[in-house]
C-alpha cells in the first residue's frame, strides 16, 4: 500500500515541514557531487558524516550527537530520499499545524535521536574490521511524525494505492489508524524477520521513533487541544 494524500481541506501552509524536504534535497544534491567523483568517495563520506553504531562509547560524546544530526540528512539512493520525503510531505503538515513550526522542529530532531537510540539498544549491529554499523536516512524522524499524526488524526482517511500494475491498481480512502498500524506491524513483521527477507533497513529505527512520536505528541496533549475531526472532510473530494 501507498499513500497518495490524506483527504481533507487543509490549507495550512507546511514551511517548517518544506524546509525539512529542501534541505534534504539540497544534501542529496551535495551526495550527488561527491558520487561523481566516484562510487568510493560516496561511500567514504557517508561513513564519515554518518553515525558509526561502533564507535559509540569510543569516540567523545559530542561527535556522536554530531553523527546522528547529520545521519537524518543523507541518503543512501534516490528512492531512498524520494520516499522518505513523500511520506514527510503527506503526514508532517497537520502534525506542524497542531505543534506549530518551531517546535515541530525541535520534535522532528527529538524523534530522530529517540529512534536512533532505538536502533543502537536493539538493532543488534556486528562489528567488524569492514562493518561499523553506518546508519543514515530520515526514516526514524519521519516515522515519530508518523506516530504523531497516529494520535492526532486516527480517523482522518488517507487515500492509498493498492497494487501497482494495470488493471490491478486502485485507490481506497483507508482510516489512519489502519494505514499507519499496518506500516508498523510489518516494520515489526520484517524486524523479527517473519515476513519479507533479511535487508539493511534500520526497522527499529522506524519501531522507535514512531512509538517516541505518538508518545510525546499524547503528551502534547495535556497542554494544547487535540483537534477533532472535520465532519466535511469529504467535501475536498
Amino acid at each position: 500500500m501507498f499513500p497518495l494524500g490524506v483527504v481533507g481541506r487543509n490549507k495550512f501552509i507546511p514551511k517548517a515541514t518544506y524546509a525539512i524536504i529542501a534541505i534534504n534535497i539540497l544534501v542529496f544534491i551535495w551526495e550527488l557531487s561527491v558520487q561523481g567523483q566516484g562510487m568510493e568517495y560516496l561511500q567514504a563520506a557517508l561513513q564519515k558524516y554518518g553515525l558509526e553504531v561502533c564507535k559509540i562509547g569510543i569516540q567523545p560524546t559530542n561527535e556522536t550527537i554530531l553523527d546522528t544530526f547529520r545521519s537524518m540528512f543523507l541518503h543512501g539512493s534516490l528512492g531512498h530520499l524520494l520516499g522518505n520525503m513523500w511520506f514527510l510531505f503527506i503526514f508532517g503538515g497537520m502534525v506542524e499545524r497542531y505543534l506549530g513550526s518551531v517546535k515541530y522542529l525541535a520534535f522532528y530532531i527529538v524523534f530522530g535521536y529517540l529512534a536512533t537510540v532505538a536502533h543502537v539498544l536493539f538493532g543488534n549491529t556486528m562489528c567488524t574490521t569492514t562493518n561499523t554499523g553506518v546508519i543514515i536516512g530520515a526514516s526514524g524522524a519521519i516515522a515519530g511524525v508518523m506516530g504523531g499524526f497516529l494520535f492526532l488524526h486516527p480517523a482522518a482517511k488517507v487515500r492509498t494505492m493498492v497494487g501497482f500494475f494495470r488493471p490491478f491498481v486502485w485507490s481506497l480512502n483507508i482510516p489512519a489508524f489502519l494505514f499507519l498500524g499496518y506500516w508498523l506491524l510489518m516494520d515489526v513483521l520484517q524486524q523479527f524477520g517473519w515476513i519479507g527477507v533479511e535487508t539493511n533497513v534500520a526497522h527499529w529505527a522506524h519501531i522507535g521513533g514512531f512509538l517516541a512520536g505518538f508518545a510525546i505528541v499524547f503528551v502534547a496533549g495535556f497542554f494544547k487541544p487535540v483537534p477533532k475531526p472535520d465532519p466535511l472532510e469529504h467535501l475536498a473530494e
